[in-house]
Formats: C-alpha cells, sequence, structure tokens
C-alpha cells in the first residue's frame, strides 16, 4: 500500500516556516505555497461555487498570489491561525476581482454579487464614519466583534437593518451606551443575561422605554465595541462621541 504524503503534515511549526521566509528564504516561500496550493484551490473552488483545477484561471492566480500575501501580512504575535488569516485574504481578495469584473460589466457569479452587495451596504450604512485603514485589521476587528454580536443572538445583518437611521437618534443611542458601559453592575448583568435591562436603564438614565426597545441591538453593539480593543471599529463610535460632548 502506498501512502500518499500529506501536504499539511507539519514537518515545521507554520509559524516557524514564515518566521524563515521573513528573513528572507525565498525556496521556503515558494515551498510553502507549494505544499499549500491545494489548500488554496479548495478555498478557492469553495467561494466560486466550482472547482477550479491547477492551470490557466484567474480565480487561481489571484488565490495564489493572496495566499503570499497573507505570508507577508501575517503577524504571528497578533493572529491565532495563519490559515485562517489566509484564507480571508484569498475571499477579500476574490471580492476585489469580482468588484471590478463588475465594474467593467463582465459576468460575475450571484454568490458573489450577494457577498459584493452585503459588504458594500454594511461598510455604507454602519462603518462609514470611519476612516480607511489597512484591510485586513479592519477583518480581524470585524471577525471579533461579529462574534460577540452572535453571543447576543444578533447577527451583522440584522444589526445594520435595526440600527438608527438618523444621526442624532444614532448619537443618543451611543450615548445611553457609553453610560452602560461605565455602570459596573448594569454592564456585568447584560454580558452574563445576554439582554438588557430596559427597566433598570429607563429608570436609570431617565430616557424612555421607546427608544431603548427601538435601538436595543444597536445599543448592545457598541456596548461591545466600548469594551474591546479593537481601535479601528471603536473609532467610529469615539467619532460619534464626540458630537455627544
Amino acid at each position: 500500500m502506498i501512502l500518499l504524503k500529506n501536504p499539511f503534515k507539519k514537518e515545521k511549526d507554520i509559524n516557524e516556516r514564515i518566521s524563515i521566509i521573513k528573513n528572507g528564504d525565498l525556496s521556503e516561500r515558494n515551498k510553502l505555497i507549494r505544499d499549500y496550493k491545494p489548500f488554496i484551490i479548495n478555498i478557492v473552488s469553495r467561494e466560486i461555487g466550482r472547482f477550479v483545477p491547477e492551470g490557466d484561471s484567474d480565480e487561481l492566480s489571484i488565490g495564489l498570489l493572496a495566499f503570499n500575501e497573507a505570508i507577508d501580512r501575517y503577524d504571528v504575535e497578533r493572529s491565532k491561525s495563519f490559515l485562517t488569516f489566509a484564507e480571508r485574504v484569498i475571499k477579500n481578495r476574490l471580492i476585489d476581482f469580482y468588484r471590478k469584473e463588475k465594474k467593467n460589466g463582465d459576468t460575475v457569479p450571484i454568490s458573489y454579487l450577494n457577498q459584493l452587495y452585503e459588504s458594500e451596504n454594511i461598510e455604507e450604512r454602519f462603518f462609514a464614519d470611519y476612516s480607511q485603514q489597512d484591510r485586513q485589521d479592519v477583518s480581524e476587528e470585524m471577525e471579533d466583534f461579529i462574534n460577540k454580536l452572535l453571543s447576543f443572538g444578533i447577527s451583522l445583518e440584522e444589526l445594520v437593518d435595526s440600527s438608527p437611521k438618523h444621526i442624532d437618534a444614532r448619537i443618543n443611542a451611543v450615548r445611553i451606551a457609553s453610560q452602560i458601559v461605565e455602570n459596573e453592575i448594569l454592564i456585568k448583568r447584560i454580558m452574563n443575561e445576554k439582554k438588557i435591562p430596559v427597566s433598570d436603564i429607563v429608570k436609570q438614565f431617565n430616557v424612555s422605554r421607546k427608544v431603548i426597545h427601538k435601538n436595543k441591538k444597536f445599543i448592545i453593539a457598541v456596548c461591545l465595541i466600548l469594551m474591546s480593543n479593537n481601535d479601528i471599529i471603536k473609532s467610529y463610535v469615539n467619532n460619534l462621541l464626540k458630537e455627544v460632548d
């Protein structure tokens, strides 16, 4: 029986291999890309909804370039998993590619049209105020934020749909959230119970029950942001807090 070599078997820890590459070892870079080519093909194929064979393929070329980019951008100290990081970079670069194709009038897969719409819509409607930062840093912070939201049973799409549409209402909700975060007992209760104690907030901060009910998902989101270390996303809230002051 012939055993095929598993390309994902750790001859060296992947972080160790990346450190070697960052020290200028081109042969190790090429070997890492070659070893993980099946991984890249799998991600690209899954994202575009069809198998991408080795050969002349724009999408596979983008995937390979994105994997190479991920090697350069990966921070061993900040990120937990290189492969998770690389997968995000590949997805982002494919979205960039299809966004350009869409502008040029070329055919774009339906699944990517949906992703492009959701991505653009979320940025425009919820995070439009933050300055343009490194896209991958935003992606990492967004992943952390989304996971925290999900622990409260809130999806990002639900948050966008339920967020205050008018700036005054948004500023008021941010003000309420900032007051909640400063109250140790109240914020601890929210984190434990995974919901907002409407009656207590109404009494404590002299706000209407209607305002809390209407904006509770947004208020929870702002509380999570204010308590996080996600500086890029937090800048959105800080800009609104300046309006409160």
